[in-house]
């Protein structure tokens, strides 16, 4: 995949000038990734920064009894690994990242995009806020699995991801990820039969069903509600 194709399928690089376009391509460096191939785990060397120009990834962070936690699902567009951007030298990754979809993710390595940053501080600001907001949604994952009980840990695990990746229609709000049980128990360290019980409680309810294997939110109000 060319780097031309590259900056166009990122929004954060797509509305640049041609000018600084050809500057990110020259720095740009493309990999096809495998299902199940790791990317870096928590605790590498932080190198570089990801964009996913097709596929999925899973982001996850191990806790200190061992439980993998999902932190996000990345897809087409997205951008990764972005808070080692800035960081002293030696630091490292603060999660794991795993290819749960084959396709192509694309790498800029930290020095070169912080001295392009650096450059175009307007696009520097709108990646601070970036970042900013993906720490806001990655301490929010880990105050569900320490605080709530599993079924309010899966009510806030779907209001979370209906944020990040819903769409609203008729019949409510569609999470546009198609995620097995399994997947949500790894966002709060839950079985894959826990999570299968929460699930038919709540579509007893109504409040959430699965159409076309996407999740629908049909009462948002009510979710929100089971997570106090």
């Amino acid at each position: 995949m060319s780097s031309t194709n590259f900056i166009d399928n990122i929004p954060f690089f797509s509305g640049l000038p041609v000018e600084q376009k050809s500057q990110i391509s020259e720095i740009i460096q493309t990999k096809k990734m495998t299902k199940g191939e790791v990317l870096f785990h928590e605790y590498d060397a932080a190198e570089s920064i990801f964009f996913i120009n097709q596929g999925k990834v899973r982001i996850s962070k191990s806790t200190p009894d061992g439980k993998e936690i999902a932190l996000s699902i990345r897809q087409s567009g997205d951008m990764f690994a972005e808070v080692a951007l800035f960081s002293k030298e030696g630091s490292t990754y603060p999660a794991t990242a795993i290819c749960i979809e084959g396709g192509y993710v694309s790498y800029i390595k930290n020095a070169e995009l912080e001295t392009f940053l650096l450059n175009h501080p307007q696009l520097a600001i709108s990646m601070f806020r970036f970042v900013s907001e993906r720490l806001r949604i990655s301490q929010a994952t880990l105050r569900d699995v320490a605080l709530y009980g599993k079924f309010g840990a899966l009510a806030a695990t779907l209001v979370r991801l209906a944020e990040e990746y819903g769409e609203t229609d008729g019949d409510g709000i569609t999470i546009k990820l198609k995620l097995t049980h399994e997947d949500l128990g790894s966002f709060f360290g839950a079985t894959r039969e826990s999570v299968t019980r929460l699930m038919n409680q709540l579509k007893q309810l109504k409040i959430v069903t699965k159409k076309e294997g996407y999740l629908v939110i049909h009462n948002m109000e009510l979710l929100n509600e089971y997570i106090n």
